[in-house]
Protein backbone atom coordinates (compact mmCIF):
# COMPACT_ATOMS: atom_id res chain seq x y z
CA UNK A 1 0.00 0.00 0.00
CA UNK A 2 1.63 3.67 -0.58
CA UNK A 3 1.49 6.45 1.49
CA UNK A 4 -1.05 8.37 -0.18
CA UNK A 5 -3.53 5.32 0.38
CA UNK A 6 -2.14 4.82 3.85
CA UNK A 7 -2.75 8.67 4.51
CA UNK A 8 -6.87 8.23 3.07
CA UNK A 9 -7.39 5.20 4.92
CA UNK A 10 -10.24 3.79 6.25
CA UNK A 11 -11.39 0.27 8.03
CA UNK A 12 -14.56 -1.23 7.36
CA UNK A 13 -16.58 -2.73 9.84
CA UNK A 14 -20.04 -4.39 8.91
CA UNK A 15 -21.81 -1.15 6.76
CA UNK A 16 -19.69 1.09 8.96
CA UNK A 17 -16.64 3.07 7.00
CA UNK A 18 -14.21 4.27 9.70
CA UNK A 19 -11.25 6.58 8.78
CA UNK A 20 -10.61 10.12 6.97
CA UNK A 21 -13.72 11.40 4.81
CA UNK A 22 -15.91 9.50 7.29
CA UNK A 23 -18.58 10.82 10.41
CA UNK A 24 -16.62 9.76 13.65
CA UNK A 25 -17.47 6.18 14.55
CA UNK A 26 -19.12 6.67 18.12
CA UNK A 27 -18.96 4.39 20.49
CA UNK A 28 -21.42 3.62 23.93
CA UNK A 29 -19.17 2.47 26.18
CA UNK A 30 -21.06 0.19 28.28
CA UNK A 31 -17.96 -1.42 30.39
CA UNK A 32 -20.16 -3.32 33.31
CA UNK A 33 -22.88 -0.89 33.51
CA UNK A 34 -25.55 -3.96 33.35
CA UNK A 35 -24.32 -4.92 36.50
CA UNK A 36 -24.21 -8.26 35.66
CA UNK A 37 -28.01 -8.20 34.39
CA UNK A 38 -28.43 -9.27 30.71
CA UNK A 39 -31.41 -7.24 30.51
CA UNK A 40 -29.61 -4.21 31.66
CA UNK A 41 -26.87 -4.79 28.85
CA UNK A 42 -29.86 -5.40 26.29
CA UNK A 43 -31.41 -1.97 27.30
CA UNK A 44 -28.19 -0.47 27.35
CA UNK A 45 -26.95 -1.24 23.49
CA UNK A 46 -30.79 -0.32 22.57
CA UNK A 47 -30.51 2.97 23.48
CA UNK A 48 -27.13 3.38 22.26
CA UNK A 49 -28.46 2.15 18.80
CA UNK A 50 -31.29 4.19 18.97
CA UNK A 51 -29.13 7.51 19.95
CA UNK A 52 -27.19 6.97 16.95
CA UNK A 53 -24.36 5.34 17.82
CA UNK A 54 -22.58 3.50 16.07
CA UNK A 55 -20.70 1.02 18.17
CA UNK A 56 -21.38 -0.41 21.87
CA UNK A 57 -18.02 -1.27 23.92
CA UNK A 58 -18.60 -3.31 26.92
CA UNK A 59 -16.34 -5.64 29.31
CA UNK A 60 -15.54 -9.07 28.86
CA UNK A 61 -13.68 -11.14 31.85
CA UNK A 62 -12.92 -14.39 32.91
CA UNK A 63 -12.25 -14.18 36.64
CA UNK A 64 -9.63 -16.59 37.27
CA UNK A 65 -7.73 -15.90 34.32
CA UNK A 66 -7.87 -11.99 35.54
CA UNK A 67 -6.84 -12.21 38.69
CA UNK A 68 -3.79 -13.97 40.74
CA UNK A 69 -5.80 -16.07 42.92
CA UNK A 70 -5.35 -18.51 46.02
CA UNK A 71 -4.77 -18.89 49.72
CA UNK A 72 -1.53 -16.23 49.55
CA UNK A 73 -3.72 -13.20 47.80
CA UNK A 74 -6.72 -13.25 49.74
CA UNK A 75 -7.03 -9.46 48.58
CA UNK A 76 -8.25 -10.05 44.91
CA UNK A 77 -10.96 -12.87 46.36
CA UNK A 78 -13.41 -9.65 46.51
CA UNK A 79 -12.32 -8.32 43.65
CA UNK A 80 -13.08 -11.63 41.95
CA UNK A 81 -16.65 -12.13 43.00
CA UNK A 82 -17.36 -8.52 41.22
CA UNK A 83 -16.03 -10.07 38.16
CA UNK A 84 -17.97 -13.27 38.51
CA UNK A 85 -21.28 -11.34 39.13
CA UNK A 86 -20.97 -9.08 36.21
CA UNK A 87 -19.81 -12.18 33.79
CA UNK A 88 -22.39 -14.06 31.63
CA UNK A 89 -22.38 -17.10 29.88
CA UNK A 90 -21.20 -18.13 26.82
CA UNK A 91 -24.84 -18.64 25.78
CA UNK A 92 -25.64 -15.42 27.24
CA UNK A 93 -22.49 -13.56 24.85
CA UNK A 94 -24.33 -15.00 21.80
CA UNK A 95 -27.80 -13.69 22.71
CA UNK A 96 -26.54 -10.71 23.74
CA UNK A 97 -24.83 -9.86 20.08
CA UNK A 98 -27.74 -11.23 18.35
CA UNK A 99 -29.40 -8.73 19.88
CA UNK A 100 -27.30 -6.25 18.84
CA UNK A 101 -27.52 -6.64 15.44
CA UNK A 102 -31.03 -6.57 15.41
CA UNK A 103 -30.53 -3.03 16.16
CA UNK A 104 -27.98 -2.30 13.70
CA UNK A 105 -25.11 -1.97 16.28
CA UNK A 106 -21.45 -2.85 16.45
CA UNK A 107 -21.28 -4.25 19.82
CA UNK A 108 -17.57 -5.18 20.54
CA UNK A 109 -16.04 -6.68 23.92
CA UNK A 110 -12.87 -5.35 25.44
CA UNK A 111 -11.58 -8.59 26.64
CA UNK A 112 -9.77 -8.43 29.83
CA UNK A 113 -7.61 -12.26 29.42
CA UNK A 114 -6.93 -14.93 26.86
CA UNK A 115 -10.10 -16.62 27.82
CA UNK A 116 -12.26 -13.80 26.51
CA UNK A 117 -10.16 -13.83 23.22
CA UNK A 118 -11.00 -17.13 22.50
CA UNK A 119 -14.52 -16.38 23.49
CA UNK A 120 -14.61 -13.21 21.20
CA UNK A 121 -13.10 -15.85 18.44
CA UNK A 122 -16.11 -18.57 18.92
CA UNK A 123 -18.68 -15.60 18.98
CA UNK A 124 -17.54 -14.26 15.75
CA UNK A 125 -17.01 -10.35 16.93
CA UNK A 126 -16.66 -7.70 14.46
CA UNK A 127 -13.81 -5.46 16.15
CA UNK A 128 -12.38 -5.90 19.70
CA UNK A 129 -10.72 -2.95 22.28
CA UNK A 130 -7.72 -3.40 24.29
CA UNK A 131 -8.07 -1.97 28.01
CA UNK A 132 -5.01 -0.05 28.35
CA UNK A 133 -3.38 -2.40 31.24
CA UNK A 134 -3.25 -4.87 28.28
CA UNK A 135 -1.47 -2.13 25.95
CA UNK A 136 1.88 -3.30 26.75
CA UNK A 137 0.74 -6.84 27.18
CA UNK A 138 2.62 -8.72 24.68
CA UNK A 139 0.53 -11.77 25.25
CA UNK A 140 -3.11 -10.04 24.76
CA UNK A 141 -1.69 -8.27 21.71
CA UNK A 142 -0.62 -11.07 19.47
CA UNK A 143 -3.90 -13.06 20.28
CA UNK A 144 -6.03 -10.26 19.76
CA UNK A 145 -4.54 -9.25 16.19
CA UNK A 146 -5.04 -13.26 15.47
CA UNK A 147 -9.05 -12.52 15.11
CA UNK A 148 -8.52 -10.90 12.16
CA UNK A 149 -10.43 -7.88 13.03
CA UNK A 150 -9.80 -4.13 13.72
CA UNK A 151 -8.71 -3.75 17.14
CA UNK A 152 -8.50 -0.51 19.07
CA UNK A 153 -6.58 0.16 22.22
CA UNK A 154 -6.41 2.73 24.92
CA UNK A 155 -2.78 4.82 25.78
CA UNK A 156 -3.90 5.56 29.66
CA UNK A 157 -0.66 5.84 31.33
CA UNK A 158 0.85 4.97 28.34
CA UNK A 159 4.25 6.68 26.77
CA UNK A 160 4.23 7.15 23.12
CA UNK A 161 7.19 4.14 22.87
CA UNK A 162 4.40 1.80 24.45
CA UNK A 163 2.20 2.78 22.04
CA UNK A 164 4.82 2.15 19.15
CA UNK A 165 5.52 -1.01 20.35
CA UNK A 166 2.06 -1.75 20.88
CA UNK A 167 1.66 -0.98 17.31
CA UNK A 168 4.28 -3.50 16.16
CA UNK A 169 3.00 -6.07 18.15
CA UNK A 170 -0.26 -5.76 16.50
CA UNK A 171 1.30 -5.54 12.77
CA UNK A 172 3.51 -8.40 13.02
CA UNK A 173 1.01 -10.31 14.49
CA UNK A 174 -1.50 -9.98 11.25
CA UNK A 175 -3.60 -6.81 13.07
CA UNK A 176 -3.87 -4.14 10.06
CA UNK A 177 -6.64 -2.14 11.36
CA UNK A 178 -5.66 -0.61 14.11
CA UNK A 179 -6.95 2.80 16.04
CA UNK A 180 -5.44 4.34 19.05
CA UNK A 181 -7.24 5.44 21.29
CA UNK A 182 -5.92 8.53 23.14
CA UNK A 183 -7.59 8.58 26.79
CA UNK A 184 -8.38 11.67 28.52
CA UNK A 185 -8.65 10.46 32.30
CA UNK A 186 -11.21 9.84 34.81
CA UNK A 187 -9.52 10.82 38.03
CA UNK A 188 -8.97 13.83 40.44
CA UNK A 189 -10.55 17.18 40.19
CA UNK A 190 -12.44 18.18 37.14
CA UNK A 191 -9.73 21.49 36.46
CA UNK A 192 -7.23 18.33 36.83
CA UNK A 193 -8.92 16.22 34.36
CA UNK A 194 -8.98 19.07 31.80
CA UNK A 195 -5.37 20.16 32.61
CA UNK A 196 -4.05 16.63 31.71
CA UNK A 197 -6.78 15.80 28.86
CA UNK A 198 -3.61 16.69 26.48
CA UNK A 199 -6.45 16.25 23.55
CA UNK A 200 -3.38 17.83 21.21
CA UNK A 201 -2.32 14.14 21.44
CA UNK A 202 -4.78 12.78 19.09
CA UNK A 203 -3.41 15.48 16.18
CA UNK A 204 0.21 13.69 17.33
CA UNK A 205 -0.64 10.46 16.25
CA UNK A 206 -1.93 11.31 13.14
CA UNK A 207 1.11 12.46 12.27
CA UNK A 208 3.43 9.68 13.71
CA UNK A 209 1.25 6.89 12.48
CA UNK A 210 -0.13 8.00 8.97
CA UNK A 211 2.19 6.47 6.89
CA UNK A 212 1.32 3.43 8.85
CA UNK A 213 -2.74 3.12 8.28
CA UNK A 214 -3.25 3.79 11.86
CA UNK A 215 -5.50 5.58 12.89
CA UNK A 216 -6.17 7.93 15.74
CA UNK A 217 -9.36 8.21 17.89
CA UNK A 218 -10.32 9.16 21.83
CA UNK A 219 -12.17 7.83 24.79
CA UNK A 220 -13.50 10.48 26.79
CA UNK A 221 -12.75 9.67 30.40
CA UNK A 222 -14.00 12.92 32.16
CA UNK A 223 -16.73 13.36 34.22
CA UNK A 224 -17.29 16.90 31.81
CA UNK A 225 -20.55 17.20 30.19
CA UNK A 226 -18.63 19.03 27.04
CA UNK A 227 -15.32 18.09 26.40
CA UNK A 228 -16.15 15.70 24.00
CA UNK A 229 -17.56 18.10 21.64
CA UNK A 230 -14.14 19.87 21.93
CA UNK A 231 -12.63 16.27 21.11
CA UNK A 232 -14.89 16.21 18.03
CA UNK A 233 -13.39 19.03 16.65
CA UNK A 234 -10.19 16.80 16.48
CA UNK A 235 -11.92 14.18 13.90
CA UNK A 236 -10.60 11.92 15.35
CA UNK A 237 -11.54 8.30 13.89
CA UNK A 238 -13.42 6.94 16.69
CA UNK A 239 -15.07 8.41 19.99
CA UNK A 240 -15.93 6.70 22.99
CA UNK A 241 -17.86 7.69 25.46
CA UNK A 242 -19.05 5.41 28.76
CA UNK A 243 -23.06 5.46 29.06
CA UNK A 244 -25.15 3.58 31.86
CA UNK A 245 -28.88 3.33 32.72
CA UNK A 246 -28.36 5.30 36.35
CA UNK A 247 -25.33 5.95 38.57
CA UNK A 248 -26.65 3.59 41.37
CA UNK A 249 -26.41 0.77 38.82
CA UNK A 250 -22.85 1.61 38.12
CA UNK A 251 -20.67 2.44 41.15
CA UNK A 252 -17.00 1.99 39.03
CA UNK A 253 -17.91 4.51 36.10
CA UNK A 254 -20.69 6.21 37.44
CA UNK A 255 -19.42 9.96 37.62
CA UNK A 256 -17.80 9.55 34.06
CA UNK A 257 -20.54 7.86 32.36
CA UNK A 258 -24.10 9.65 30.02
CA UNK A 259 -27.16 8.64 31.26
CA UNK A 260 -29.10 7.40 28.50
CA UNK A 261 -32.04 9.60 28.56
CA UNK A 262 -29.57 11.98 27.64
CA UNK A 263 -27.53 10.07 25.05
CA UNK A 264 -29.25 11.33 21.83
CA UNK A 265 -28.46 14.93 22.64
CA UNK A 266 -25.23 14.37 22.90
CA UNK A 267 -24.70 12.04 19.97
CA UNK A 268 -26.79 15.11 18.22
CA UNK A 269 -24.22 17.39 19.32
CA UNK A 270 -20.94 15.66 18.27
CA UNK A 271 -22.64 15.52 15.09
CA UNK A 272 -23.33 19.05 14.76
CA UNK A 273 -19.84 19.61 15.53
CA UNK A 274 -18.93 17.44 12.79
CA UNK A 275 -20.67 19.40 10.39
CA UNK A 276 -19.92 22.63 11.66
CA UNK A 277 -15.87 21.78 11.47
CA UNK A 278 -16.92 21.60 7.49
CA UNK A 279 -14.25 20.56 4.84
CA UNK A 280 -11.66 23.72 5.12
CA UNK A 281 -12.33 25.57 2.06
CA UNK A 282 -14.65 29.09 2.30
CA UNK A 283 -18.17 28.31 0.88
CA UNK A 284 -21.57 29.93 0.09
CA UNK A 285 -24.62 28.16 1.78
CA UNK A 286 -27.15 27.18 -0.98
CA UNK A 287 -30.74 25.83 -0.82
CA UNK A 288 -31.85 22.27 -2.00
CA UNK A 289 -32.26 23.97 -5.59
CA UNK A 290 -28.43 25.17 -5.57
CA UNK A 291 -29.46 28.33 -4.97
CA UNK A 292 -28.03 31.27 -2.58
CA UNK A 293 -30.51 32.37 0.18
CA UNK A 294 -31.67 36.12 -0.60
CA UNK A 295 -30.15 37.12 2.66
CA UNK A 296 -27.28 36.35 1.57
CA UNK A 297 -27.41 38.52 -1.27
CA UNK A 298 -29.15 41.26 0.71
CA UNK A 299 -25.68 41.34 3.09
CA UNK A 300 -23.73 42.38 0.10
CA UNK A 301 -22.76 45.60 -1.05
CA UNK A 302 -22.72 46.22 -5.07
CA UNK A 303 -21.47 49.71 -6.58
CA UNK A 304 -23.13 52.96 -6.47
CA UNK A 305 -22.53 56.65 -7.66
CA UNK A 306 -20.88 58.41 -4.50
CA UNK A 307 -22.44 61.95 -5.77
CA UNK A 308 -24.32 62.68 -9.17
CA UNK A 309 -21.87 62.24 -12.17
CA UNK A 310 -22.64 64.60 -15.39
CA UNK A 311 -22.88 63.19 -19.07
CA UNK A 312 -19.54 62.74 -19.79
CA UNK A 313 -18.05 63.29 -17.11
CA UNK A 314 -14.49 61.07 -16.73
CA UNK A 315 -14.89 58.49 -13.24
CA UNK A 316 -12.51 58.89 -10.91
CA UNK A 317 -12.40 57.05 -7.48
CA UNK A 318 -14.14 59.65 -5.64
CA UNK A 319 -17.46 59.45 -7.53
CA UNK A 320 -17.74 55.68 -6.77
CA UNK A 321 -18.67 53.98 -3.40
CA UNK A 322 -20.49 50.85 -2.26
CA UNK A 323 -23.64 50.36 -0.46
CA UNK A 324 -26.54 47.85 0.31
CA UNK A 325 -28.48 45.65 -0.95
CA UNK A 326 -26.64 43.30 -2.91
CA UNK A 327 -29.70 41.63 -4.26
CA UNK A 328 -30.70 44.32 -7.02
CA UNK A 329 -28.07 43.37 -9.25
CA UNK A 330 -25.57 46.14 -9.98
CA UNK A 331 -21.67 45.68 -10.47
CA UNK A 332 -19.04 44.28 -7.63
CA UNK A 333 -17.48 46.84 -5.37
CA UNK A 334 -13.86 45.04 -6.55
CA UNK A 335 -14.66 46.01 -10.25
CA UNK A 336 -14.37 49.67 -9.43
CA UNK A 337 -11.25 49.76 -11.42
CA UNK A 338 -12.70 49.07 -14.64
CA UNK A 339 -14.87 52.20 -14.44
CA UNK A 340 -11.48 54.56 -13.13
CA UNK A 341 -10.95 56.32 -16.17
CA UNK A 342 -14.42 55.73 -18.13
CA UNK A 343 -17.03 57.89 -19.29
CA UNK A 344 -20.29 58.54 -17.97
CA UNK A 345 -22.61 57.91 -21.10
CA UNK A 346 -25.94 59.95 -19.17
CA UNK A 347 -26.49 61.81 -15.68
CA UNK A 348 -26.19 59.23 -13.18
CA UNK A 349 -27.92 60.97 -10.41
CA UNK A 350 -26.33 60.04 -6.54
CA UNK A 351 -27.03 56.79 -4.98
CA UNK A 352 -27.72 55.27 -8.18
CA UNK A 353 -26.82 51.45 -8.54
CA UNK A 354 -24.07 51.13 -11.34
CA UNK A 355 -24.05 49.23 -14.77
CA UNK A 356 -21.45 48.45 -17.31
CA UNK A 357 -23.67 49.81 -19.45
CA UNK A 358 -23.51 53.56 -18.12
CA UNK A 359 -20.47 53.92 -19.62
CA UNK A 360 -18.22 54.46 -22.45
CA UNK A 361 -14.59 53.28 -22.55
CA UNK A 362 -14.65 50.80 -20.05
CA UNK A 363 -10.97 50.07 -18.34
CA UNK A 364 -9.59 46.70 -17.85
CA UNK A 365 -8.39 45.81 -14.46
CA UNK A 366 -4.69 46.17 -13.88
CA UNK A 367 -4.60 42.34 -12.74
CA UNK A 368 -6.68 39.21 -12.99
CA UNK A 369 -6.40 38.16 -9.17
CA UNK A 370 -4.15 39.38 -6.75
CA UNK A 371 -0.88 37.90 -6.33
CA UNK A 372 -1.31 35.30 -3.49
CA UNK A 373 2.67 35.67 -2.62
CA UNK A 374 5.00 36.88 -0.32
CA UNK A 375 8.16 38.48 -2.65
CA UNK A 376 11.59 38.25 -1.22
CA UNK A 377 15.03 39.88 -2.64
CA UNK A 378 17.21 38.04 -4.11
CA UNK A 379 19.71 40.42 -2.32
CA UNK A 380 19.32 39.13 1.21
CA UNK A 381 20.87 42.26 2.70
CA UNK A 382 18.08 44.53 1.11
CA UNK A 383 15.61 45.53 3.66
CA UNK A 384 11.80 45.74 2.49
CA UNK A 385 10.14 48.95 3.52
CA UNK A 386 7.85 46.56 5.70
CA UNK A 387 10.92 45.86 7.74
CA UNK A 388 11.02 42.03 6.57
Amino acid sequence: MSFREFANRTIKVRNRTIGVGQPIFLTGEIGSAHNGSLENAKMLVKAAAEAGCDGADIFMANPESFFVHGERYPETARMMETLHRLDFTEAEWFELFEYAKAFDIILYPTPLDLPSIELCRRLGVEMININSDDANNYFMLKAAATLGVPVTFHDIAMGLPEVLMAVKTLQENGCRDIIILHSTHESGTLAEQYASANLEVINSYRQLFTGTGVLPGCVEHTSSDFLIYAVAAFKPALISKHIQIKASDNESDATISVDIANLSAMVQKVRYVEQAIGGGLNQIVVNRENEESEWSWVRRKVLVSARPIPAGKVIEEADLTAKRPGNLGGVSPMQYVNLIGAKAKQDIPDSTILEFSMFDDIQSAPYKFPSMYTYVSRDMNVKKKTGA
